[in-house]
């Protein structure tokens, strides 16, 4: 490995290898060397060089979310962005911004918020997570049943190539025609296609109020019927969530219901707030204000990243999955059934947009892999499907993490044989082995 111009490339001190590289292993694996480039310019050269060399690179951003994957085929190095981490233009009143990838998502929120404006990407983690790793995974958390995706908030990236190439696609105002939105490619391809080092995206306006009610339900079919009666009227909720009772419990409300919030001005949030008492009524519930909203914000989105409360017994395993919108309910009942004894499984829906989230703690390898294949069995059969985001190791010659691969996976090898021939970016980290 050309270490001394790799070197001289970021500079002595933003060249980590030897010893001080664990924070950086994956799956057992740890890269021969760390580079923490300070602008695009150095990247370029680090990726141009590294093509040349035939190296392997895995993207870092805050590392939270590392876990989601195949164990990397080839770990030479670890591209850290975290200096790229500037706010570069706000425009308050366009509604748009464009930060750099290695930002934090906290401090990116903070910022946005002294203009009273916000991103809705309610990634879990906000304090370690970065813009780039948002878009790169997808990940996405209840604010989804209002504001959508990243997908719908994207506007413009800007982006590194496997061979230092630097392209941007997009644009930075809101409207935007062109024959087919390359920029959509980046996201969620889990730095396969390339190194995103900016974005630029549409924003919203911080609201006046929020509030928040927890309704119980006392089995999942309930909750969805409840859901479905709100998310089909005309209320405009910020987030309607599914949560069983662990999750309940580790988002700070009593037991299993719903979660939902809504935001605006105060007499609009009031208005909305007695409509949804007279729905709640037609199922024999009643909204029970949350009253530390913000925290159970925050829990809620970190779910099922941090400890949903349970002791520090067992093995455990993260997983999201997908079902159709109105299938929730059934996917949830589902997933209890196929559960085997002695295996434990908290999940919490955003039944808008079929998205389910979930751990499960076992006390063995082998009851937690079976629990895993039986819960992505009974999605399957809904139509749905899960996948794998942190496993234990030892646990993933038992299960494929990312499950039948998709219809589309030849379309996703060519685009990668397009953009990335070496294979040199996450190699073979992604669906398929891509």
């Amino acid at each position: 490995m050309p270490s001394s111009e790799l070197r001289a490339i970021v500079g002595a001190g933003f060249f980590l290898e030897g010893d001080g590289l664990e924070a950086y292993r994956l799956d057992g694996k740890r890269p021969q060397a760390v580079l923490l480039p300070g602008d695009e310019a150095e990247v370029s050269k680090l990726l141009a060089l590294a093509w040349e060399e035939d190296l392997g690179i895995v993207p870092w951003g805050g590392g939270c979310h590392q876990s989601i994957g195949y164990p990397p085929k080839r770990y030479d190095l670890a591209l850290d962005i975290g200096r790229l981490n500037r706010l570069l233009a706000h425009e308050p009143a366009d509604m748009t911004a464009t930060a750099q990838a290695g930002i934090r998502m906290g401090d990116l929120q903070q910022q946005l918020g002294e203009h009273g404006q916000f991103l809705p990407l309610d990634v879990s983690m906000p304090e370690r997570a970065t813009l780039g790793g948002a878009l790169a995974t997808r990940l996405t958390g209840p604010l989804r049943c209002r504001y959508g995706t990243a997908r719908d908030l994207i506007l413009g990236v800007r982006v590194a190539h496997a061979d230092g190439t630097i392209t941007k696609g997009g644009a930075k105002v809101v409207k935007n025609a062109t024959a087919y939105d390359v920029t959509k490619l980046y996201l969620g391809s889990h730095g396969t296609l390339g190194i995103i080092l900016e974005a630029t995206f549409r924003l919203y306006p911080l609201p006046e109020v929020e509030r928040g009610w927890w309704l119980a339900a006392p089995d999942p079919a309930t909750g969805q019927a409840l859901a479905n009666r709100i998310l089909g009227s005309h209320l405009v909720p910020n987030r309607v969530e599914l949560v069983g009772e662990v999750a309940g419990r580790a988002c700070g409300v009593p037991g299993p219901g719903l979660i939902v919030s809504i935001s605006g001005l105060p007499e609009t949030v009031q208005g909305q707030w007695v409509d949804l008492e007279r729905m709640a009524g037609e199922f024999a519930t009643w909204p029970a204000e949350i009253r530390d909203a913000e925290g159970a914000w925050r829990r809620l989105s970190d779910f099922p990243w941090r400890n949903p409360g349970w002791d520090g017994r067992g093995i455990r395993a993260l997983w999201r999955a997908g079902v159709p919108p109105a299938d929730c309910a059934k996917a949830s009942q589902a997933i209890r059934e196929a559960t085997p004894r002695g295996v434990v499984t908290a999940m919490a829906a955003t039944v808008a947009n079929g998205a389910l989230r979930g751990v499960s703690r076992a006390e063995t390898l082998g009851a937690l892999v079976q629990s895993l294949a039986a819960a992505r069995e009974a999605l399957v059969s809904l139509g749905g499907y899960l996948v794998v985001m942190a496993l234990p190791d030892a646990a993933r010659d038992g299960i494929d993490v990312w499950g039948t691969p998709p219809e589309g996976l030849g379309v996703m090898q060519r685009l990668k044989a397009a953009f990335d021939p070496k294979g040199i970016l996450n190699p073979g980290r992604f669906v398929g082995g891509i």
